[in-house]
């Protein structure tokens, strides 16, 4: 008896319900007769950032589509997609998706050695292969991803903050348009002299430790105990700094302080975390297991933030993810990508049982009021709103749901000289 005659066969015994995602993947009707034979990369600006979008074509009619994380311009990904990528996928089954990520990687190895431009390029396919995947056989991606799975919405957090975090009343309108819409949990730039992304140095003077404290106090106060607010460093303050502005902010009983020590792991991290009295959370930078890993076994962090568009793609986010449940360890999402990528990502989360929380973005004009989140809602062709009561919408058909707005796209998202895709 051959294995699809075998576990067809078992699916009327006792034990079926443990392989009923894996059946149904390897029942769909079109199962190993679909073949890759296009593979396009468009440079659109969806959101606030350039948005590479993947489009695989297959000989059954079928499309997958994919966003990629932002390089500056996004050149250097759609370089990637269109050179490297899609040669090794012509002609290719795309339910062979493990091994296709494989052969990309390898051969972009030297490109950043699996970090960088090249792991955002193999990202963008790698969602637009799921997409492929889910319609080919039928299901939405987080049926299919890791067996199933456990939540129908995702659980999202608002990266916002009051204009005037030292005003109580800037932080009671805040409070006011936070719950109107439905939000449970948003993130909150701390206050500095100098901004993150021109850094002269890593200290934190007393004064600014202060002025966060009396921030932060401001906002509990305004949205309340059930309500939950992070405190968001851009992985810049030195040990001492970090500790001081945990302590300070600790009466607000934040949900977690993001990124307060430089990028790359090392014994600080683990240190910081032991004494912190707050959650410590780390990731948005990380590519992989390999980068994980160590915040991970060592303890390095209470919680991991996941950037699924940076680290890998929704296969390796699942494989982190798992191996953080092996250290009672809980997951939130990053996500600075489209509204594309921002679908897959929320696939992803809805399969991990220990997920805390989504980012969205919502400062841009159209989403300010509470119409969709990272961008305009409308490219999707979605059939749910995107975001109801701070939780991101899961769709029922098949892969993530969306088809594609081509002709709003063409229309007023393409980067100057870009052409729409066939």
């Amino acid at each position: 008896m051959n294995r699809r005659k075998f576990l067809t066969h078992a699916a009327g015994g006792a034990s079926a319900a443990a392989f009923a995602p894996y059946l149904n993947l390897m029942a769909g009707p079109s199962a190993g007769k679909v073949k890759i034979t296009d593979v396009q990369c468009i440079l659109t600006r969806i959101g606030f950032r350039v948005s590479p979008l993947v489009k695989i074509s297959t000989n059954v009619g079928l499309v997958g589509i994919g966003e990629c994380h932002h390089d500056e311009k996004g050149y250097g990904a759609k370089d990637i997609v269109l050179n490297v990528c899609k040669p090794i996928l012509m002609g290719q089954d795309p339910m062979n998706l493990e091994y296709l990520v494989f052969k990309m990687s390898t051969r972009t190895s030297y490109y950043g050695g699996n970090h960088g431009v090249a792991t955002h390029a193999i990202t963008g396919v790698e969602f637009a292969m799921w997409d492929l995947i889910g319609k080919i056989n039928g299901q939405p991606v987080h049926r299919i991803l890791g067996g199933g799975s456990h939540v129908k919405e995702v659980r999202a957090y608002a990266s916002t903050g009051p204009l005037d975090m030292s005003s109580k009343e800037s932080c009671a309108e805040f409070a006011e348009r936070m719950k109107r819409q439905g939000w449970t949990a948003c993130k909150t730039n701390i206050l500095r002299d100098q901004r993150w992304e021109q850094l002269d140095n890593r200290r934190m003077s007393n004064v600014q430790v202060d002025r966060n404290a009396k921030g932060f106090a401001n906002m509990r106060g305004a949205l309340g105990l059930d309500f939950d607010i992070a405190v968001h460093c851009h992985w810049e303050l030195d040990f001492d700094s970090a500790l001081r502005l945990a302590q300070a902010v600790a009466p607000v009983r934040p949900i977690w302080l993001e990124d307060p020590l430089p990028i790359a792991y090392n014994e600080q991290w683990v240190k910081l975390t032991a004494k912190s009295p707050v959650p410590i959370l780390t990731g948005e930078n990380l590519y992989g297991r390999d980068d994980f890993r160590p915040f991970i076994v060592n303890q390095g962090v209470n919680i991991i933030e996941i950037d699924v568009s940076m680290a890998g793609g929704l296969l390796e986010a699942k494989k982190i993810a798992d191996l953080a449940e092996t250290y009672y360890i809980p997951v939130a999402t990053h996500n600075v990508a489209g509204p594309i990528a921002t679908i897959a990502s929320a696939n992803f989360a809805a399969t991990v049982r220990e997920f805390t929380a989504h980012e969205a973005f919502i400062n841009n004009p159209m989403n300010r009021d509470g119409n969709g989140i990272n961008g305009d809602p409308d490219v999707l062709g979605y059939d749910k709103e995107m975001i109801v009561k701070g939780h991101i919408q899961l769709s029922d058909r098949p892969g993530y749901g969306i088809q594609l707005n081509e002709k709003l796209i063409s229309a007023k998202y393409l980067v100057e000289g870009e052409k729409m895709w066939a």
